[in-house]
């Protein structure tokens, strides 16, 4: 049972992707979905409570996904994969922005640089779980890293993400985590990861 549920959550989810990809998220309808897939409308409301929450778990499932093929010993280059991931799938983000959707969009964005901060602190300290970090400095830092790409993607993506990550945030390992708040003093620093990232 709970493996089917699964299943049919995966299917309708990526119903929705594949139709938010050619059309806006307004204009689709949850009978459009189901009739991609070989589920039906009952089988869509016993998973989600509607559309947005079907877009929410996709964009969830997605975020997680480009998260999990970073490399996180340069955080500015896990930070550049997400502009990238965004600009190769810009029309499937537009059919969302340019929606009733638009939260939807910059909740994926912040989850994103969520998971990667967490990757990266993953790498240094080894557990998160028991990180020091100071819940205002690191929500403060998520939020600005959100907007530089929201500002980016509004902007119809003209500016190059590279010059824009290297103008403004040429910032090492050890000040990355004094921006988040991190007691450097309770962290265990891997030398060589931190090597390679500045």
């Amino acid at each position: 049972m709970v493996i089917v549920d699964s299943m049919a959550k995966q299917e309708l989810s990526s119903s929705l992707i594949d139709l938010v990809t050619k059309m806006s998220f307004d204009d689709i309808s949850v009978k459009l979905i189901v009739s991609k897939t070989s589920y039906n409308r009952q089988t869509f409301y016993y998973h989600f409570q509607d559309k947005f929450d079907c877009l929410q778990y996709a964009l969830s499932g997605l975020a997680n996904q480009l998260t999990l093929d970073m490399n996180y010993e340069s955080w500015q280059e896990c930070y550049l994969k997400i502009f990238r991931y965004i600009d190769v799938n810009r029309e499937f983000m537009q059919h969302i922005v340019g929606s009733q959707a638009y939260s939807l969009f910059t909740d994926f964005v912040l989850q994103s640089i969520d998971l990667m901060l967490r990757g990266v602190l993953n790498l240094i300290q080894g557990d998160t779980s028991s990180r020091k970090a100071k819940e205002q400095p690191w929500k403060l830092f998520e939020y600005g890293l959100q907007g530089i790409i929201i500002n980016w993607f509004m902007g119809g993506l003209r500016e190059n993400p590279e010059l824009l990550v290297n103008d403004l945030l040429d910032i090492d390992l050890q000040h990355l985590m004094m921006l988040l708040g991190i007691d450097s003093n309770n962290t265990v620093h891997n030398s060589k990861h931190i090597q390679n990232a500045l």
